[in-house]
C-alpha cells in the first residue's frame, strides 16, 4: 500500500509542476464553481424563449402573465402602425386580434391561442365544483407508514387535474447532471496525458523496473485524479443543492468507468497526436451515452442505462431503488475492474513500445490477458469478463431501438448486437489458435462450448438486476434471450461461435469473412426469437 502513496504523491508533484506556469488548481476550482452556479440558476427553470413575442393591448384585455410574451399597452390610434412597423408582432384591440401574414407575426397568434385556451380551461375548471365531471380532477391523499391503522392522512389533499399537467422534461435536470460529467471527463484527459508522456519519455520503463507491481503503478497514477474527481462531485452538489452522499454514490461508479475507458487510450497509443483524437473520440462517446437515456427519464426504464438519469431523480426529489441504482453502476464497476485486469497485463515495456497496427496491438493484449497454458480456463474467463461492456452497449441499443421508429433502427440494432457478440466470443479462441494454443477441431469445439457457456452465465446474472428494465422492448428477447430455456440461447451461442472458429481456424477464412457469415446467421436468428419463432 504505501507504494501506491508514493507513486500517488509523484503524480500529484508532477501535476503541481504542469500547473506551475501561470495556470493554477485555483482556477479549474473557479471554472467549476462558475459552472455549478449555472446550473444552480438552472435547476429548476428554463430561460429559453422568454419575451420571444411582443404584443401590443389595447382596451380591456385579459391580463397575459407568460414568459413568452413581451406585453406593452399601445394607443388604439398607433397600434396598426407599430404592427406595421415590426414593434410588435400582435395587436389586441378589445376583442380583436389584429396580425401580420409574416411567420412570426403567424407563430405568435398560436402561442397566444394556446396560452388563451388553457386559461380558458383553468377558469372553466375553478367554476365547477369537484363533483362535477369536467374537467377530470385527481385527488392524492398521503397516508402514514401504517396504513393498516386506519389509514390516517398526514398532508391535506392534492387534486391535479391532467388536462393541466404537462409531462415534466428533464432537460434543466440533465444539464445539471452533465455538469457532474464535464469536469471528471476533463480530470481523465490529465490522466490520460500524464501516462502518455511518462510512456513517450520512458520514465515508466523505470517504474517498471522497480519492485512494484503494474497494479500498484496504475492504481498509484490513477489515485490523486479520481480522488479530486469526486473532491469536484461533492462541490458541485454542495453549490447546486444537490444531496451530497448520493451524488456520490451515483457518480463513483461513472467516475470509475470513465478513468478505465481513458486507461487504455495510452495503453494501445504511442503519439500525443493519436491519443488526442482517440480520447475526444471517446468523450463524444461517452457523453452521449451518458445524456441520451437520461433524456427519457419517466418516460421509459431504459433510460435507467444512464446514471445521469439517477441524477435527475435525485433533483426532482423522486425515490429509486437498489436495481434502478444497480442497473448502470454494476456493468460500469465491472468495466472498470476488467479495465484494471487488463492494465495490469498489458503494462510490461515490450507492448507498451512495440509500434503495431490497432488490429494487431489488440491481439496482442487479449493474448496477454488469457492463461496460454490453460486455455480452456482462459477462454471461460474472458467471456464472463466482457460480458459488462457487451450489456452495456447492448442495452444503450435496446434504449435505441425503444425510443425510435422500431423500422428505422430494428435491423441496425439486431445487427450490431450479433455482431458485437460473435466478435467477443470468437476472438479469443482465434487468438489462441494463432499462437498455436490450440490446434485440433476437438479442443476448438470445446472451446467454443465454454466460451458460450461463460457469455451465457455472464448475461444471465447481469439480467437479474434489470430484467424489468429490458423485458419492455420486443427487441429484448432476441437480444437476452428472455424467458425462454436456457439450452435454446447456449445452442444458438454455441453453433455459431464453433463455426466462426472453424472457418477461420481450419478452412483459412479471412477473419472478416467468417465473421460476417457467423454475424449474418445470428441476426436471422435473433429475428426469429423477436417474431415468436422460438
Amino acid at each position: 500500500m504505501n507504494q501506491i502513496f508514493v507513486i500517488a504523491w509523484r503524480e500529484v508533484t508532477r501535476l503541481r509542476k504542469r500547473f506551475g506556469g501561470g495556470a493554477s488548481p485555483l482556477a479549474v476550482l473557479l471554472l467549476l464553481a462558475m459552472l455549478g452556479l449555472s446550473a444552480f440558476s438552472l435547476r429548476n427553470s428554463v430561460a429559453l424563449g422568454n419575451g420571444l413575442y411582443r404584443v401590443g393591448v389595447s382596451g380591456d384585455v385579459p391580463v397575459i402573465q407568460d414568459s413568452r410574451f413581451a406585453v406593452v399597452e399601445v394607443d388604439a390610434q398607433q397600434g396598426q402602425a407599430l404592427l406595421d412597423s415590426h414593434a410588435i408582432d400582435v395587436w389586441i384591440d378589445g376583442a380583436r386580434v389584429i396580425e401580420r401574414a409574416d411567420d412570426k407575426s403567424q407563430f405568435a397568434v398560436r402561442a397566444l391561442k394556446q396560452y388563451l385556451e388553457k386559461q380558458e380551461l383553468v377558469r372553466v375548471g375553478n367554476s365547477f365544483t369537484g363533483e362535477q365531471a369536467f374537467p377530470l380532477r385527481v385527488g392524492i391523499n398521503y397516508l402514514n407508514g401504517d396504513q393498516a391503522a386506519g389509514q390516517t392522512v398526514t398532508k391535506p389533499e392534492e387534486v391535479i387535474i391532467p388536462s393541466l399537467t404537462p409531462p415534466p422534461a428533464p432537460f434543466t435536470q440533465v444539464l445539471v447532471a452533465l455538469i457532474y460529467i464535464l469536469p471528471i471527463t476533463f480530470i481523465s484527459i490529465f490522466f490520460t496525458s500524464s501516462f502518455m508522456d511518462e510512456k513517450s519519455n520512458r520514465r515508466l520503463t523505470i517504474l517498471l523496473s522497480a519492485p512494484i507491481t503494474p497494479f500498484q503503478i496504475i492504481l498509484g497514477k490513477m489515485l490523486p485524479y479520481a480522488i479530486f474527481a469526486l473532491f469536484t462531485t461533492v462541490l458541485i452538489a454542495m453549490i447546486t443543492g444537490g444531496n451530497v452522499p448520493l451524488a456520490l454514490a451515483i457518480f463513483a461508479p461513472t467516475t470509475l468507468f470513465i478513468f478505465a475507458i481513458y486507461l487504455m487510450v495510452p495503453l494501445f497509443y504511442r503519439t500525443f497526436k493519436d491519443t488526442t483524437f482517440i480520447s475526444m473520440l471517446v468523450t463524444t462517446l461517452t457523453t452521449a451515452y451518458l445524456v441520451f437515456p437520461a433524456m427519457f427519464t419517466n418516460v421509459n426504464d431504459l433510460a435507467y442505462i444512464s446514471p445521469l438519469t439517477l441524477a435527475v431523480k435525485m433533483y426532482r426529489a423522486e425515490p429509486f431503488g437498489w436495481r434502478e441504482y444497480l442497473f448502470p453502476s454494476l456493468p460500469m464497476a465491472a468495466v472498470f475492474g476488467f479495465a484494471m485486469f487488463a492494465g495490469t497485463r498489458m503494462l510490461n515495456e515490450e507492448f507498451l513500445m512495440g509500434y503495431k497496427p490497432i488490429t494487431r496491438k489488440i491481439t496482442d493484449a487479449i493474448y496477454l490477458m488469457m492463461a496460454h497454458t490453460r486455455p480452456s480456463l482462459a477462454v471461460t474467463l474472458w467471456s464472463l469478463l466482457v460480458i459488462p461492456a457487451v450489456y452495456m452497449a447492448q442495452v444503450m441499443m435496446l434504449a435505441f431501438a425503444a425510443n425510435l421508429p422500431v423500422r428505422l433502427i430494428l435491423g441496425a440494432t439486431l445487427v450490431t448486437s450479433a455482431l458485437i457478440e460473435e466478435v467477443v466470443k470468437t476472438i479469443g479462441i482465434v487468438v489462441l489458435a494463432e499462437h498455436r494454443a490450440v490446434s485440433s477441431v476437438r479442443d476448438i469445439l470445446w472451446l467454443s462450448f465454454l466460451s458460450a457457456l461463460g457469455f451465457l452465465i455472464g448475461e444471465k446474472l447481469l439480467l437479474l438486476v434489470s430484467i424489468s428494465m429490458v423485458s419492455q422492448a420486443r427487441v429484448s428477447g432476441a437480444l437476452f434471450g428472455a424467458g425462454m430455456l436456457l439450452l435454446i440461447p447456449l445452442a444458438a451461442h454455441f453453433v455459431f461461435t464453433a463455426a466462426v472458429t472453424l472457418l477461420r481456424v481450419k478452412l483459412r477464412f479471412p477473419y472478416w469473412l467468417a465473421l460476417g457469415l457467423g454475424t449474418l446467421a445470428h441476426f436471422f436468428y435473433n429475428l426469429t426469437v423477436m417474431r415468436g419463432g422460438l
